[in-house]
């Protein structure tokens, strides 16, 4: 299982286009989209590769999804710079509340499925950020962990005790990726 896990990784990684580094062109807006794009395609990827119908979801499964794609999010933001972030309204870990405003873009998706992603220009602490947001949406195989409150893992209802992210279905917006980067 673990040969499987590498190699899937590995694949991901190795065959996604080096777009994340735009020197050439002096905008890291292209490569905040193809982050997006992979984190969002990586997730949903293994998922549908470790979540089978009726299996047992143990920390193992949960650290060969949601760990792996948390470890690519690290890779992609040491080193191309970008800070990323994942937000919810349904949260499960606490970190990834969605704001108020974060709350008003989720419901833009919610109700415009047609929009596949938006770019916002943000300032904090006096410095201007531009911030792309690509929309999640719940995949039969989330449902093994994001299903029904009473059919959660034991260790996941152990783990996040303010756990919000249940009771969804598939089609279901689950919440967003947000790739941010400061202006040149």
């Amino acid at each position: 299982m673990q040969v499987i896990i590498i190699s899937i990784v590995f694949m991901i990684s190795f065959f996604s286009l080096p777009v994340h580094a735009q020197e050439e062109t002096g905008s890291k807006k292209p490569g905040a989209i193809s982050a997006a794009d992979e984190i969002i395609q990586m997730r949903s990827t293994l998922a549908q590769n470790f979540i089978k119908p009726d299996m047992e979801i143990t920390e193992e499964t949960f650290k060969n999804v949601c760990g792996a794609v948390a470890k690519r999010v690290k890779e992609i933001m040491e080193k191309d710079g970008y800070k990323i972030r994942h937000a919810s309204a349904k949260n499960r870990n606490p970190v990834n509340a969605a704001t108020p405003e974060e709350i008003v873009i989720l419901d833009t998706f919610d109700h415009n499925r047609e929009i596949k992603g938006q770019w916002d220009e943000v300032e904090t602490g006096g410095k201007k950020f531009q911030m792309y947001m690509k929309p999640i949406f719940v995949e039969d195989a989330c449902l093994a962990c994001h299903g029904a409150k009473d059919k959660r893992p034991q260790f996941i209802v152990d783990k996040y005790p303010e756990d919000r992210a249940y009771d969804f279905r598939t089609g279901d917006l689950r919440g967003m990726v947000e790739v941010m980067f400061g202006e040149n």
